[in-house]
């Protein structure tokens, strides 16, 4: 039996494919005798006898062998294929001069009081490296060279095209851009974005990642900005959010802001984005604050993480007999450990899921393996 399972590496992905041959002949399980304890209970009792379970991929019953280890039995196999989900993901960076300002919106600013620049790129930079690998980054930074709100201040240029693991030539990108712009046209930025990523057309999820200190100073579109009210561009920022959400484009809003109406603003847009924190508190910030970053890091993961990303498996029914399974990752039989450090256990007394913890799972969470495959031995028949 051969398994293929396609690889991706990503904030955005893309690897290539790689594939797995599966030799149940090899493969060896736990004998009866062990008791699970800890998550798995207090014990592991006897499933009825025979049965194939309907789980995630092809189960086999009956004898299996292979490279000369014939004549084994088995009474299931599961397999679950570590497919990962795909994601292209653009910075829109506000490079305007609001960001030379410290927390207390002055400039210039005192000595040991950092700039809102200082504070957000440092946050940033970490989230990219540590979401790193796993995304293909694109990056359009606001506005351009040009005075307040002119039409020259937003085109569609990219200051870095969406690639696969290209993490660090966006940190070099964004720690080489100035924070001297005229003007902040949010809303016409987050449509270029927007609309680059609408005409990939790789089959990927597309986010935005938008970088800000809150409050846009310019309205209107691409090609029709217009120097008018905060208020009437917030509502444009806003509806471009929207906008973007309602054509399947989430955003992740990353603000410093220094007012009550920027903070305003950054959550507005946040909820808009349909990507807000997951605080359950109804008067938290909305949008990820440089000190949320561990926040944020999970949320972009989340994009592209392993389907198992805790390592879980639900298996279709109880093995025939729970003690007398194999679990193998990447080939090798993990060990059984009630202890559920560095091993397999149930999850719980009606040994349905079962758990893979450290080692094991870090294979399975960073791409070293591709499969996992759990067999079933039969009763009275332990796997050797």
């Amino acid at each position: 039996m051969k398994t293929c399972s396609r690889m991706w590496l990503l904030f955005v992905i893309v690897a290539g494919a790689s594939c797995a041959k599966v030799d149940v002949g090899a493969m060896a399980g736990e004998t009866g005798g062990t008791r699970a304890s800890g998550s798995g209970g207090s014990g592991l009792p006897a499933g009825p006898d025979a049965g194939v379970p309907s789980g995630a991929g092809g189960e086999v019953r009956g004898t299996v062998g292979g490279g000369g280890m014939g004549g084994e039995k088995s009474c299931g196999l599961e397999s679950f294929p570590l497919s990962r989900k795909l994601g292209d993901v653009i910075v829109v960076l506000d490079r305007s001069a609001s960001m030379q300002k410290n927390s207390m919106d002055k400039t210039p600013v005192p000595p040991n009081d950092p700039t809102k620049w200082e504070q957000l790129v440092p946050a940033l930079t970490s989230v990219i490296a540590q979401a790193g690998a796993d995304i293909s980054w694109g990056l359009k930074s606001f506005p351009e060279d040009g005075s307040e709100c002119a039409s020259a201040t937003v085109t569609s240029k990219m200051d870095l095209a969406v690639s696969p693991k290209n993490f660090a030539a966006l940190n070099s990108a964004i720690m080489t851009t100035l924070p001297n712009g005229n003007g902040t046209p949010t809303g016409a930025a987050v449509g270029v974005a927007a609309d680059y990523l609408k005409g990939l057309n790789d089959g990927n999820k597309h986010y935005l990642l938008l970088a800000t200190d809150g409050q846009p100073s310019c309205g209107g579109s691409v090609g029709a900005l217009v120097g008018n009210t905060n208020k009437q561009a917030q509502t444009d920022a806003v509806a471009a959010v929207t906008a973007a959400a309602g054509a399947g484009i989430h955003t992740f809003v990353v603000g410093v802001a220094t007012k009550p109406t920027d903070e305003a603003t950054l959550n507005l847009l946040a909820v808009a984005g349909l990507e807000p924190r997951g605080d359950p508190n109804p008067l938290a910030t909305k949008y990820y604050l440089g000190t949320t970053n561990a926040e944020l890091v999970t949320a972009l993961q989340a994009i592209t993480g392993v389907v198992n990303k805790d390592c879980l498996f639900p298996l279709g029914k109880v093995p025939p007999v729970p003690t007398n399974i194999a679990v193998k990752v990447k080939g090798a039989k993990a060990p059984f450990d009630s202890s559920n450090t560095a091993g397999w256990n149930y999850l719980d007394q009606t040994n349905t899921t079962v758990q893979v913890f450290g080692p094991w799972c870090d294979m399975i969470k960073n791409e070293t393996a591709d499969m996992v495959e759990i067999v079933f031995g039969c009763p009275n028949i332990p796997i050797p």
